[in-house]
């Protein structure tokens, strides 16, 4: 084994590359440290804003979208930003404490909350899609609970935190457990989906062309316009108790969310939830308004949330379909490419191969009128014979080429009714000479009353050919009887009728090896053959609606064609 070399950078190379990548991470690290510092900033500013809220509101605060922030950061950035976590959120507990917490239940229940949300933040990150585009059911599901799970114990760590400092049931801790309860789980149901998708670029195709981007404008108009509306009728003009039209703003939120996917009922949904709070801290009159309507959005934005997974879900698989069908059109036009290929290389090799027979004949005769013609006393009788020989051989080949290249060119192929027994004349008469010269006899039994068959005659013709020239080509060293007998008979067909064709010879055989590559192409065992004569006649037999095959239970070398018969 050699072992390979590496190439040893010198002393101030490596000190330069220590450099790039020592600077690389600072780089880094800094990047890290600015947006750890950003989301702390922000993540109190939001804080403090949902204790002014609730004073607002007379009531518990009914949002909280901060713990949405932090499980977005972890989901997206990953864990390397825990400590900008629990900095945070220790630092929102200090400055603004819930009321009726010690200094310890502050600094207990905010590190335990953090605890909860990077937990959260590496579930959702472990389990689920949402860093990426194609979330589905089974992502929201997953989302949906850990936000539940998150929610309680939440509610639990703080409840503990405040029983721990003096709270009782009933009064001061009741109303704890109930504001982190709700507050959490809308503000992670509300807000982060709609930070998880922006951090995808989920909105990225809304703007992709003016198009799309003045409909999705368009569409966003109309939907804060019937917002107000409805806001201001369930609130406002009261013409029912709100609580039973506060349906009505499923309407709005169900259309959003089936026409832009999850994506848009994310979108959506914050935006109600704002409008919400204006609502209640406008014309809402009691304390507990706030958290029954927020169990209300709770409800909403599951619904929203789920439609528009279902919604996103379905246009993939359309996209995947028809981006299948595209694949699907492409691999046809590609197939059929490859087909006429195919059909092109073929009729090549039926070209060369089939016209190898009659040129052999064209040749033969020519040079036979020649010696005709030197002899000087030729039989002008015999020299006509010659001749005429010699044009029938021109027109077959001509006919074949002809015939051939419109099958390969369409895939008709003629449909006429054929007389056997000529058929087999013409291809005796090609090979007559032949059999003379090489003392091959000949030999027919054909049954009485046979129907004509169905096909294309020179594509049956040249069948024949083929099959009566391997006959005399394995006789061709027969030192014993040599002899070919062809027989036709009518037989019964799956479903109609055939007349079969037998040709024998009685040369060497088929050697059993060599008996399962008899129709395979570019297979022969003869010293200059090409291996595509029963190839291509068993293609053409097929085409024609018959067989090709070799009976091996005869005693001498026998194929068998099969044609339909026209009765």
């Amino acid at each position: 084994m050699i072992a390979a070399r590496v190439p040893v950078l010198p002393r101030w190379g490596r000190v330069a590359m220590h450099l790039s990548l020592r600077s690389l991470a600072d780089i880094t690290a800094l990047r890290r440290l600015a947006l750890g510092v950003a989301f702390c900033f922000v993540y109190v500013l939001v804080d403090a804003s949902t204790h002014l809220l609730a004073d607002a509101l007379r009531a518990n605060a009914p949002w909280y979208p901060q713990p949405a922030l932090a499980v977005a950061l972890l989901v997206v950035g990953g864990i390397g930003y825990v400590p900008a976590v629990f900095a945070a959120v220790l630092l929102a507990g200090a400055l603004t404490p819930l009321p009726g917490l010690s200094a310890w239940g502050v600094a207990i229940s905010s590190a335990g909350a953090a605890a909860c949300y990077c937990a959260a933040g590496w579930a959702i990150a472990r389990w689920t899609h949402w860093s990426a585009r194609d979330v589905g059911l089974r992502d929201l599901t997953i989302f949906t609970i850990v936000a539940l799970f998150t929610g309680v114990v939440v509610t639990l760590v703080f409840g503990i935190a405040g029983f721990a400092s003096g709270l009782r049931f009933g009064a001061g801790l009741t109303r704890l457990i109930r504001q982190l309860a709700i507050g959490n789980v809308v503000g992670l149901v509300v807000a982060g989906p709609l930070l998880l998708q922006l951090a995808a670029g989920a909105w990225r195709p809304w703007f992709a062309t003016p198009g799309v981007r003045r409909t999705a404008l368009r569409d966003l108009l109309v939907f804060l316009v019937a917002l107000a509306a409805l806001l201001l009728v369930v609130f406002g003009l009261k013409p029912f108790d709100e609580f039973r039209l506060f349906y009505l703003m499923f309407l709005p939120m169900i259309a959003v969310a089936m026409r832009y996917g999850l994506a848009g009922a994310a979108l959506a949904l914050p935006v109600v939830q704002i409008g919400l709070i204006v609502a209640l801290a406008v014309f809402a009159t009691r304390a507990t308004t706030a958290f029954e309507f927020q169990i209300l959005m709770l409800a909403l934005a599951l619904t929203s949330l789920y439609l528009g997974a279902a919604s996103s879900e379905r246009e993939r698989a359309a996209e995947r379909l028809a981006q299948g069908e595209r694949e699907l059109r492409e691999q046809r036009e590609a197939l059929n490419d490859a087909q006429r290929t195919a059909s092109t290389a073929e009729l090549a090799a039926a070209v060369a191969h089939d016209l190898n027979q009659p040129l052999s004949a064209i040749g033969t005769y020519a040079r036979a009128c020649r010696l005709l013609v030197e002899r000087g006393d030729a039989d002008h009788a015999e020299l006509l014979r010659v001749l005429g020989q010699l044009s029938a051989e021109s027109q077959r080949a001509g006919q074949y080429v002809r015939r051939m290249r419109e099958f390969f060119r369409s895939g008709a192929m003629r449909d006429e009714r054929i007389d056997v027994k000529r058929l087999i004349e013409r291809a005796h008469a090609h090979l007559r000479d032949r059999l003379q010269r090489e003392s091959i006899a000949w030999s027919e039994s054909i049954a009485p009353d046979l129907p004509p068959a169905r096909g294309d005659a020179v594509q049956m013709g040249a069948v024949l050919d083929n099959l009566f020239a391997n006959a005399c080509d394995a006789l061709h060293d027969t030192r014993g009887e040599r002899a070919i007998h062809v027989s036709v008979a009518r037989v019964a067909g799956a479903g109609h009728p055939l007349l079969r064709i037998c040709v024998q010879d009685t040369g060497p055989g088929v050697a059993a090896d060599v008996r399962e590559q008899l129709f395979k192409p570019l297979a022969t065992s003869k010293p200059h053959g090409m291996g595509l004569g029963l190839a291509l006649s068993r293609s053409i037999a097929e085409r024609l609606g018959g067989a090709l095959w070799f009976d091996a239970g005869q005693a001498h070398t026998t194929f068998c064609l099969d044609l339909p018969a026209d009765e």
